[in-house]
C-alpha cells in the first residue's frame, strides 16, 4: 500500500473554491498579481489532491470529510503563536494513532493508545516515574512483538499443516524416504537428508561461503520436474537447507542425488511452485568454484 505524503496532504489545497461551510470564500477576488499567483498556486495544489482522491488509492484520502478538512485548512491560517504547539500536537497525534492502528492490524493486536499517551508525555516531560525501567523499555518492546509473531507464525503454519494436502504430502513423504534409505548405495546424515553418489568429484568439498558453479534438475517424489537449470552459479548456503547441505559433501566434478525432507526443503508454508510438506528430490552436479 502506497503511503500519501503528509506534505502533499497538509499542502495540498492552500485557496480554493468551496462550499461555505468551511469558512473559506466562494468566490475569488483578484486585486493584484500576488493574489492570482496564491490563486494559481491554489487551484493547482487542491486540483493535485483532487484527483489523488479520485483515484481512490489512499484508505486516508477515501474517508477524508472535504468540508472539515477546508476547516482546518482555514483555522490553520488563522493559528496564533501560542496555539501553534496545540495544532502541531493534533497532526502528530493523528500520525501516531495512525501507525499505532497499522502495528496493530500487522500484529493481529489491538495497542492501547491511551497508554501509549501516559508513556509518551512522562518521556517529554522527563518524569522517571515510569511502569517500566527505562534501561529495559527497547528489550521489553521487543521481546513482546516476537513473542506475538512467534505466535501468529505457530497459528499460521499449524492451519496449514492440518490441510488434507499438507498432511498426505508429510505422510507420502516419509514412506517415500523410509523406503528410499533401504537401497543399495543410498546414505543417510544426522540432519535425515538422504544422498546418493552418482559420480565423486575431485579436490575438496565446498564451503558454505564459496560461490560455486552448478547444474540440477528438481523433482517431485512423483518423478515430475519442478525446476531445473543447466548452468547457475550461486553461493552454497543460499540453497534451502536440504540442498546446501548436499552441496559441501560434493567437490567439483560431483553428481549426487540428493533426497530432501520437507523440513529441510520449503516445510510447511511451501512456496508458489512448491506445495506443503513437499519431500523434493534433486539430481546435482557440481561444476566448480565460480569465476
Amino acid at each position: 500500500m502506497k503511503k500519501l505524503s503528509i506534505a502533499i496532504m497538509s499542502a495540498a489545497i492552500v485557496l480554493g473554491v468551496c462550499s461555505c461551510g468551511s469558512g473559506i470564500k466562494t468566490t475569488a477576488q483578484l486585486d493584484n498579481a500576488v493574489d492570482s499567483l496564491s490563486y494559481g498556486l491554489g487551484y493547482t495544489q487542491g486540483n493535485r489532491l483532487a484527483e489523488v482522491k479520485a483515484m481512490g488509492m489512499y484508505p486516508e484520502l477515501n474517508t477524508l470529510d472535504v468540508e472539515q478538512y477546508l476547516q482546518g485548512l482555514a483555522e490553520a491560517g488563522n493559528i496564533s503563536e501560542e496555539k501553534k504547539s496545540y495544532y502541531i500536537g493534533v497532526n502528530d497525534g493523528l500520525q501516531m494513532k495512525k501507525n499505532l492502528d497499522n502495528m496493530s492490524s500487522q500484529l493481529g493486536i489491538e495497542a492501547n493508545y491511551e497508554e501509549f499517551l501516559v508513556a509518551y508525555a512522562q518521556a517529554l516531560r522527563g518524569d522517571t516515574t515510569l511502569a517500566i525501567s527505562k534501561d529495559n523499555i527497547d528489550e521489553v518492546c521487543k521481546s513482546i512483538i516476537t513473542s506475538i509473531q512467534e505466535a501468529n507464525e505457530k497459528a499460521e503454519l499449524d492451519s496449514i499443516s492440518a490441510t488434507p494436502e499438507a498432511i498426505a504430502n508429510l505422510e507420502a513423504g516419509r514412506a517415500f524416504l523410509a523406503a528410499k534409505e533401504k537401497e543399495e548405495g543410498v546414505k543417510k546424515t544426522e540432519s535425515g537428508l538422504l544422498y546418493k553418489v552418482v559420480r565423486e568429484g575431485k579436490g575438496e568439498t565446498f564451503k558454505a561461503h564459496q560461490r560455486i558453479e552448478l547444474g540440477y534438475v528438481g523433482k517431485f517424489i512423483n518423478d515430475s520436474i519442478f525446476d531445473q537449470n543447466s548452468s547457475i552459479q550461486s553461493i552454497v548456503s543460499r540453497f534451502v537447507p536440504g540442498f546446501s547441505e548436499g552441496l559441501q559433501l560434493m567437490s567439483p566434478g560431483a553428481k549426487y542425488i540428493l533426497y530432501i525432507p520437507s523440513d529441510l526443503a520449503y516445510g510447511i508454508r511451501g512456496n508458489s511452485a512448491i506445495p506443503s510438506n513437499s519431500t523434493l528430490v534433486f539430481e546435482v552436479e557440481t561444476k566448480g568454484l565460480a569465476q
